[in-house]
């Protein structure tokens, strides 16, 4: 799948976990901000589906499955700034210990994760 982002989608109830490696998340925040009224872009383990309405940040589960994300330009960009903000802290501290940078947007919680340290002896 060319156009597949490397971003994989966590269920817990009704909160949603949105992961990926810095790069796929910066990419995902970028094509958002460029779509138009509704984007579908494929991750690992289903798709993200952002429409652009009036209105606050609206998160839901759909069929497929489907995270959909809703609402104005101005609600939309904390969830675009809170990717671009979580793989910048990501790329800022690749090998730190501790939790990985994450943000929460509404029920989303926006997670980078970074690359696996290498084992040494």
């Amino acid at each position: 799948m060319d156009d597949q982002l490397a971003c994989r989608l966590r269920v817990a109830g009704d909160v949603f976990d949105l992961a990926g490696p810095a790069g796929a998340l910066r990419d995902l925040a970028a094509r958002l901000r460029a779509a138009g009224d509704v984007h579908e872009q494929r991750i690992l383990n289903g798709a993200f589906v952002q429409r652009r309405t009036g209105g606050p940040v609206t998160v839901a589960l759909r069929g497929g499955p489907a995270l959909e994300v809703t609402g104005s330009d101005e609600a939309l960009a904390a969830l675009w700034d809170a990717l671009e903000v979580v793989a910048a802290e990501a790329d800022a501290t690749p090998d730190a210990d501790g939790p990985a940078p994450h943000r929460h947007v509404e029920a989303l919680t926006v997670t980078a994760e970074r690359p696996a340290a290498e084992l040494v002896i």
